[in-house]
C-alpha cells in the first residue's frame, strides 16, 4: 500500500499556515530521504494520474438538445458549459487547478529530494527525475491553457500565465509568471527529462521518453511553431507507434476495446477529474462524423440506446469497460502533430500518408478508401476534422479552438442553449480563458484573476 510521504516543512506549513491551493491533507509523517521513499511517490497515481475534464463542457463538440440532459448539469458545470463569468462560488475549491498543482507539488518534492539521494543506480536516480520533470510539464502546460490566453510570441511575454512554482512548498507567493516563463520552463523541464528517461516503464503511469517527446510536440503545436513540433512528434513515433485496429473491437466493444492503461496507443496515463460524464454530441461534431455508417469510433463511442438519455447521441466511451477518458498524449496524437505540421509546412504527401495510416484503423475495412488532397491547404483542412473526430472527449478541443481561432480561415461563434436561454461565444473571447476560483485569490491575494468583461 501506498505510504504518503510528505516534508516535515511541508507539514509545518500546514499546521501553521492560512495560504492554501493544493488542499493536501498529510496523512502521515515519513520523511521522503531514499529512492524508494521518492519511487514510491512517483508511483501515487491517485494523485498524478487525475488532471483536468471540465474544458469539454465549454467546447464545440457538447450541447444538450433535451431537458433530461440539462437537468444533469451541476451549477458550476452549467456555468462552465454557458460561458458565465462566475463559475465557482466563494467555497467551492478548482479540482483541476487542484489536481494539477498537486502534481507540480510532488514533481518539486522528488526533483528537489533527489539532489541528496545516493542510493538507488544512477540510471533510476534519473529516471525518477525525468519523471517528476515530465509531471510537472504537463501539469504546467494543461494549466497555462486553461488559465491563460493562448500563446501569442508578439504578447506572451507581458500575458498573464500561471503561478510557476519550483520549490516544494504550499504556502508560496501565487503571483503569476507571464505565458512565455511558464512555456520556457516547462520545455526546459521536458529537454532535460528527454536526457534521463528510458524507453520502457512498468506501467502507462509512468513517464517515458516518448512522452517526453510528445509533449513537447504538443507545446510547440500550441505555439504554433511547427518545424518543432514536427520533430517531436517524429522523435515520439520512432519510439511509440502502434496502433489498435478499431476493425477488430467493433463487434463485442465491451470485451475487446482495450483499457487505456493496456491500451498500446496510450503514450502517458492522464485521466480526467470529471469521470462518467454524459456529453452530448453538438450537431457540429456530429457533422463532423460525415462517415458515420463506416466510422468505426462513431459506432464504438457514441450510443443513442442506453440509458439514461435513450434517443439522442451521447459519448459512450468510458462505459464501455468503466474507464476515465484519457487527456495525456497518444500515438494517434503524435501522427495527427506530424500531419498537420507536414500539411502546414507543404509536404502534402507525408501528412496524407500518416493520416490515411490512422483512417485504415478506424473506418470499416470492407469500406475504406485512401484519402486524397490536391493541395496543402486541403491536406490541412482534411487533416483538423480528423482530429477533432480522434481527439474528441480527450482534452485538446478547447485547446485546439483557441489557436485556431488565430486564424481567420478557422474561427468560428459557438453557441449553446440552455433552458430557452442562447448562449454565444465569438473567437478569441475572454472567456475561453477559465476564470480563477474566488476561494484561491481569497487566500493568496497576489494571485491576479482573469479578465471578466
Amino acid at each position: 500500500m501506498f505510504r504518503t510521504l510528505i516534508y516535515a516543512a511541508a507539514l509545518m506549513a500546514l499546521a501553521g499556515c492560512r495560504r492554501d491551493y493544493l488542499d493536501i491533507k498529510p496523512k502521515g509523517k515519513v520523511i521522503p530521504s531514499t529512492y524508494k521513499d521518492y519511487r514510491l511517490l512517483m508511483n501515487n497515481t491517485n494523485d498524478l494520474a487525475g488532471s483536468y475534464g471540465a474544458d469539454e463542457m465549454a467546447s464545440d463538440n457538447v450541447a444538450y438538445y433535451e431537458q433530461q440532459g440539462l437537468d444533469y448539469l451541476g451549477t458550476a458545470t452549467y456555468r462552465i458549459h454557458t460561458w458565465q463569468d462566475d463559475v465557482w462560488m466563494s467555497t467551492d475549491n478548482d479540482g483541476q487547478w487542484s489536481n494539477l498543482y498537486k502534481q507540480v507539488y510532488l514533481a518539486n518534492v522528488v526533483v528537489e529530494g533527489m539532489k541528496a539521494v545516493t542510493d538507488g543506480s544512477e540510471k533510476e536516480r534519473n529516471q525518477l527525475v525525468g519523471e517528476a520533470l515530465v509531471h510537472r510539464a504537463f501539469a504546467y502546460l494543461s494549466l497555462v491553457n486553461l488559465y491563460a490566453v493562448h500563446y501569442d510570441a508578439s504578447s506572451a511575454a507581458s500575458d498573464k500565465g500561471v503561478p510557476l512554482l519550483l520549490a516544494p512548498v504550499i504556502d508560496a507567493r501565487l503571483n503569476r509568471a507571464s505565458v512565455k516563463a511558464v512555456y520556457d520552463q516547462l520545455l526546459a523541464d521536458l529537454n532535460q527529462a528527454a536526457s534521463l528517461l528510458g524507453t520502457t516503464s512498468t506501467s502507462a503511469y509512468e513517464p517515458t521518453l516518448a512522452a517526453a517527446y510528445a509533449l513537447q510536440a504538443r507545446a510547440y503545436l500550441l505555439r504554433g511553431e511547427y518545424p518543432e513540433a514536427l520533430k517531436a512528434a517524429a522523435k515520439t513515433l520512432e519510439i511509440k507507434n502502434q496502433l489498435i485496429d478499431y476493425n477488430k473491437a467493433v463487434a463485442d466493444p465491451r470485451n475487446t476495446f482495450p483499457q487505456n492503461r493496456s491500451n498500446p496507443e496510450t503514450i502517458l496515463m492522464k485521466t480526467v477529474s470529471n469521470s462518467y460524464a454524459w456529453f452530448s454530441l453538438s450537431k457540429d461534431l456530429q457533422a463532423e462524423f460525415k462517415d458515420s455508417l463506416i466510422d468505426l469510433r462513431y459506432k464504438i463511442l457514441f450510443t443513442t440506446t442506453t440509458d439514461p438519455f435513450k434517443g439522442h447521441l451521447y459519448y459512450y466511451g468510458e462505459f464501455l469497460s468503466f474507464d476515465s477518458r484519457l487527456v495525456g498524449p497518444t500515438v494517434p496524437e503524435m501522427y495527427l502533430v506530424r500531419a498537420e505540421c507536414n500539411a502546414r509546412l507543404n509536404n502534402v504527401a507525408a501528412a496524407m500518408q500518416d493520416l490515411n495510416l490512422l483512417r485504415q484503423t478506424r473506418i470499416a475495412t470492407a469500406a475504406y478508401v485512401p484519402s486524397t488532397a490536391a493541395t496543402a491547404e486541403e491536406a490541412l483542412r482534411m487533416v483538423l476534422s480528423e482530429r477533432r473526430r480522434e481527439l474528441c472527449f480527450k482534452g485538446q478541443r478547447l485547446f485546439d479552438m483557441k489557436r485556431l481561432n488565430k486564424d481567420p480561415r478557422f474561427a468560428k461563434t459557438v453557441t449553446h442553449t440552455y433552458n430557452g436561454q442562447t448562449f454565444t461565444l465569438k473567437p478569441n473571447d475572454y472567456r475561453y480563458v477559465f476564470p480563477i476560483a474566488p476561494k484561491l485569490m481569497q487566500l493568496n491575494p497576489e494571485l491576479e484573476p482573469n479578465e471578466r468583461k
